[in-house]
């Protein structure tokens, strides 16, 4: 009867350590996805008002929030991983390029914001 009890509270403390794990990891990609929401909202704000400098300041940060969950991102929705991949790297490098092509710029950062969006949705 021991050895029962004992069996019961590892597998029941294993199985809340697991779960808090996940937890954890799903905390961490939608407090990841929020504040890159937060930055392509800065960064539509700088391209609709030319402000080239602010856009140069914000949108690398981009690039930060988004190594710090995009593992967890690879791992468990390989589509939209490709899919924010592919509109990242040119909204960061249009932001920091010397001329800001407000054009150019807006439809990748959209294009980005929609793609982080969906990643929300499905992640809820």
């Amino acid at each position: 009867m021991k050895k029962l009890t004992s069996m019961v509270l590892a597998i029941g403390l294993g199985g809340s350590l697991l779960l808090a794990g996940c937890s954890s990891t799903d905390s961490k990609v939608s407090d990841g996805i929020n504040q890159m929401l937060d930055t392509t909202e800065q960064l539509s704000k700088a391209i609709e008002s030319g402000d080239q400098a602010k856009a140069k300041e914000v949108g690398p940060k981009l690039e930060d929030q988004w190594s710090s969950f995009e593992d967890d991102v690879k791992k468990d929705n390989q589509d939209l991983y490709e899919k924010i991949e592919k509109y990242l790297d040119p909204t960061i490098a249009g932001s920091e390029a010397d001329t800001l092509d407000k054009k150019a710029l807006s439809t990748l950062n959209n294009q980005l914001t929609d793609a982080l969006k969906e990643l929300k949705d499905k992640t809820k």
